[in-house]
């Protein structure tokens, strides 16, 4: 556990100390008695780093190592190197997913917006309003009816009576 300076851990990673102190001002980076904890710290920055560009020092390719008088010396052991990697990998992943689940969103948008698709809360009104009006038109068919049927015997006239009758309430739904 070996804690530097803002400035000396900025160095050997390959960026300012304002990045450094911006990091540590945000929180994202802890500092202990006034110092950082460089394995703590180099583990945090592989895990935020921006993974789809290598990171550079100076301009060249550092691949994990910085460079100081033309000898690299290593930055993170090697099992923070793995943890980090790890970790890369993981948020790598979450980020890919992130933006396909926003691709997914943005074409379900576009969609609507062109008439492909249709709003579930829309078409749930639409189905509720639909058997409203077949709830009231069967409702209705009794008080249209029960005068008429009270003077009729044959149960076959009967029948054919309501079955018109329910025909007719249910052709009227067809029709609108």
């Amino acid at each position: 556990m070996a804690l530097i300076s803002q400035a000396e851990w900025a160095r050997r990673n390959g960026f300012s100390r304002q990045y450094a102190h911006e990091l540590v001002k945000k929180g994202t980076v802890a500092l202990e008695d006034g110092k950082i904890n460089e394995e703590t710290a180099n583990v945090i920055l592989a895990s935020i780093r921006d993974l789809t560009r290598e990171p550079k020092v100076n301009g060249n390719s550092t691949n994990g190592h910085s460079k100081k008088n033309g000898v690299a010396n290593v930055v993170v052991g090697c099992e923070t190197q793995l943890e980090a990697s790890e970790l890369s990998k993981k948020l790598l992943v979450t980020r890919i997913k992130n933006e396909q689940e926003k691709g997914k969103l943005l074409e379900a948008k576009a969609k609507t917006e062109i008439g492909q698709l249709i709003d579930a809360e829309e078409v749930k009104k639409a189905a509720f309003d639909k058997a409203r009006i077949v709830r009231d038109s069967l409702l209705n068919i009794p008080d249209r009816i029960a005068s008429l049927l009270t003077s009729i015997t044959d149960e076959t006239e009967m029948h054919e009576i309501l079955t018109k009758e329910i025909r007719l309430a249910l052709e009227s739904l067809t029709n609108e």
